[in-house]
């Protein structure tokens, strides 16, 4: 389904112009911080690849947890 009202990024002066999914991806692609969340993608992938016990799920969890509680600072001032 498309979407009826669709946001655009304008990157960098040369107009190149790119519709973004939700407010935090206008963000992202406004900023250019697509390669810090590649970034936090390997590095969550890396941390779960190395998980072989109980206590490693947990200490994945908590980490993962206190970096998705950093971005829900976004939706809290509803910029997501």
């Amino acid at each position: 389904m498309k979407n009826k009202n669709p946001l655009y990024v304008v990157k960098d002066a040369g107009g190149i112009v790119e519709e973004a999914s939700s407010a935090f991806d206008f963000l992202v692609k406004k900023f250019h911080l697509e390669p810090l969340v590649e970034l936090i993608k390997s590095l969550i992938e890396m941390i779960l690849e190395q998980v072989n016990s109980y206590q490693g799920i947990i200490i994945a969890r908590e980490f993962i947890e206190k970096i998705l509680g950093k971005l829900e600072l976004f939706k809290k001032f509803g910029i997501a």
